[in-house]
């Protein structure tokens, strides 16, 4: 029976050298026999308002409008193309949970909902996306590519910089102890 990873985050082992996913972390979103779809988290990119309404195509003149006049930060979710979703906190948006507390709206009124409220809750936009074949992803875990962790909103809404250096701390604590037999529910438990 192969264990599937939707809802959990991968970890980049510090060997990744491929710029795309070196020092990467990425939601799984969906994971069967056929394969698997995630969306890296850290990897900010600067957007100002027109251009990020053009990638949700909505028209500033309309009444749906960008609520910020600041530019926006929008995240590279990975080298295949896709429209930009939203993942956030709050589930009367979504149009699928991604994780313990974590929500995804890909709807343009979900995603214009969440970014209206935008600093009344956490949020991440995201454009692109990741994919692996059949069994591909459950190779590259297996070669310690990647350190799966489960999905919880304060990871998933870490700060870009950080988010990083403090999974791959928690994945390798994880693996260790599950090389040398120990139950890391009680190694580690301050840990998020």
């Amino acid at each position: 029976m192969t264990d599937f990873f939707a809802g959990q985050l991968l970890v980049a082992s510090a060997h990744v050298s491929d710029p795309v996913f070196a020092r990467s972390v990425c939601l799984v979103m969906h994971h069967d026999a056929e394969g698997a779809i995630g969306l890296l988290l850290n990897r900010p990119i600067q957007t100002g308002p027109t251009e990020l309404w053009k990638m949700l195509g909505s028209s500033q003149q309309g009444s749906s409008r960008l609520p910020v006049e600041k530019p926006c930060c929008v995240h590279f979710g990975g080298p295949l193309s896709g429209p930009v979703v939203a993942l956030h906190d709050k589930s009367q948006w979504a149009d699928a949970q991604a994780g313990v507390g974590v929500y995804l709206a890909a709807q343009k009124e979900h995603l214009q909902h969440v970014v209206d409220v935008g600093g009344a809750g956490r949020m991440r936009l995201i454009i692109g996306h990741a994919g692996w074949s059949s069994g591909q992803l459950e190779a590259e875990i297996s070669e310690g590519i990647w350190y799966p962790l489960p999905a919880t909103a304060d990871r998933v809404f870490a700060a870009d910089d950080s988010m990083w250096l403090h999974l791959v701390r928690i994945g390798v604590g994880h693996s260790l102890a599950s090389w040398v037999g120990v139950d890391d529910t009680h190694v580690i438990p301050t840990l998020n």
